[in-house]
């Protein structure tokens, strides 16, 4: 086999892998809701909400008067909303003092958050598109000589160096800002000033979306190597019988 095919299916299984330890990770932390109840006591989000709540432009008062079970159901009832396409989102709402319900959410926040449903399941894809094609990747593997330590430095590292070069010139922020314009549709808003957006504020964005990344990268990073070796193992057992 040619150098350069055995380094495309060791790359290839190697972004299989990644792809099924991100993915493996995403699904368990969104069971847990992301871990929000964890985060809304380190961020210390219910001062957050106790602060910005009152000062909301678009007239959603008293939500500053929900304790903070209240806030982690409409976080839970989000989640859930957006990890089915997006239904339900409309419906959220909470009673201020006087019983009146209220809407959680304006219309751009449903539109941005379907958004949201809509990178999800085109997350799902990517997740059966790589487990279909992991246990064939690590069989090809298995057969083809192991590239040189080189060609792998300069295909694994190479991406991450850049995304790290990246986050250390512009900042996480701008990073984060950047991956929005581009997943998202240009005419669609997602950034939410915290008086403008309960949504925004109940998130503390994007102080959460920090901490949820550090689990799911760190989930990452412990998962794609037992993959990876695990998939190895595994098609070397299922081709013990064809030597």
């Amino acid at each position: 086999m040619k150098p350069a095919l055995a380094l495309a299916l060791w790359f290839g299984y190697g972004l299989a892998s990644l792809v099924l330890a991100l993915g493996l990770t995403w699904g368990l932390y969104a069971q847990a809701d992301y871990g929000y109840p964890f985060w809304y006591q380190q961020l210390e989000i219910g001062a957050h909400i106790d602060h910005y709540g009152p000062l909301n432009r678009y007239h959603r008062r008293d939500f500053e008067r929900l304790d903070a079970h209240q806030h982690q159901a409409l976080f839970h009832d989000i989640r859930v909303a957006v990890h089915d396409g997006g239904r339900g989102l409309e419906a959220l709402a909470y009673q201020d003092r006087d019983g009146r319900r209220i809407p959680l959410l304006r219309h751009a926040e449903v539109l941005h958050l379907r958004d949201v449903a809509h990178l999800i399941d085109r997350g799902r894809v990517a997740f059966w598109l790589a487990l279909v094609l992991w246990l064939p990747l690590a069989w090809l593997s298995a057969g083809a000589p192991r590239p040189g330590w080189r060609g792998r430095a300069l295909v694994a590292v190479s991406p991450l160096l850049a995304m790290l070069g990246w986050l250390l010139v512009s900042g996480p922020t701008k990073v984060f800002y950047q991956f929005h314009i581009w997943l998202f549709p240009a005419d669609h808003e997602w950034f939410f000033y915290w008086q403008d957006s309960l949504m925004s504020t109940l998130m503390k964005a994007p102080a959460l979306f920090g901490g949820i990344a550090v689990v799911l990268v760190g989930g990452t990073l412990v998962l794609t190597p037992m993959l990876y070796g695990g998939g190895l193992w595994l098609a070397r057992r299922l081709r013990e019988p064809h030597r």
